[in-house]
């Protein structure tokens, strides 16, 4: 027989039981690790929006050379992507020393 599944919903009250049943010191480390990962989710989705808006610019601005100048532009088109991509790495590494995850 399979073993039981974890229930993707936990109850609330019994979570709430599980935390009153921890001792202070482990209350603690608990808590900081919650806060640790709500700061990198946070941290995270600060970073797509900032690499959303890299892309807008970058793209407007690939744009603009393009038609403004002769000859072959198309290299222009690459920057945004480029951009956009150390705007995530940039944001990623913040990300992962606020909360490093750690791997078994």
């Amino acid at each position: 027989m399979a073993a039981d599944k974890p229930d993707p919903k936990p109850d609330p009250e019994a979570i709430a039981n599980a935390i009153k049943e921890l001792s202070p010191d482990e209350a603690l480390l608990f808590l900081d690790k919650l806060e640790r990962v709500y700061k990198k989710g946070r941290v995270q989705a600060l970073g797509y929006l900032v690499a959303m808006v890299v892309w807008a610019a970058g793209m407007f601005g690939a744009l603009i050379y393009a038609g403004t100048h002769d000859g072959f532009t198309m290299w222009v088109y690459l920057v945004p992507f480029g951009l956009v991509g150390a705007v995530l790495y940039a944001f990623g590494r913040w990300a992962n020393k606020i909360a490093p995850t750690r791997r078994p």
